[in-house]
């Protein structure tokens, strides 16, 4: 059964998150396609994770899965960053984890969730479309770290 669990802001929490954030497959979907260094991830993570709605723990049983943050995006809009632990990718897991995410995001007051996905990164898109999901619009960005252009599909669901 898949489960959400609220984050703690303690380097105990941030250290599951930060295992699966430099996995290369998690790496090549990122907007900046570079490692993080553990320094950089925590000071993210503390500072910033919890100020629009706290982040959560994908869980199946007692087993953590994966890891949603978000950040606001205008007036009762969330922005969502959806990380499947590498073990538990193919399983339908972050199509039901994003189910879940929308009472979770209602019942914090928001009413509509995006998210901006690379175009390249196929099973994404399709996770997000599974749960209801549409594709809002594509657009071409360079990425500022990187000076990358790239395509990037954002997606929306009203709750």
């Amino acid at each position: 059964m898949i489960t959400l669990e609220q984050c703690e802001n303690t380097k105990h929490d941030a250290k599951i998150a930060f295992q699966w954030r430099n996995d290369a497959r998690t790496i090549e979907s990122s907007e900046v396609r570079q490692p993080k260094s553990w320094d950089s991830f925590w000071l993210e993570y503390s500072e910033c994770y919890f100020d629009a709605l706290p982040p959560v723990f994908v869980k199946d049983g007692d087993c953590f899965a994966g890891f949603v943050r978000f950040d606001a995006a205008g007036a009762g809009t969330l922005e969502i960053v959806i990380n499947i632990a590498p073990e538990f990718r193919g399983m339908g897991i972050g199509t039901e984890a994003l189910g879940l995410v929308k009472s979770y995001a209602r019942s914090g007051g928001f009413s509509k969730l995006i998210a901006d996905i690379r175009e390249t990164n196929r099973a994404s898109i399709a996770a997000f479309r599974k749960a209801g999901y549409a594709v809002e619009g594509t657009r071409t960005q360079i990425i500022q770290k990187t000076k990358e252009k790239c395509s990037i599909v954002r997606v929306f669901c009203l709750l």
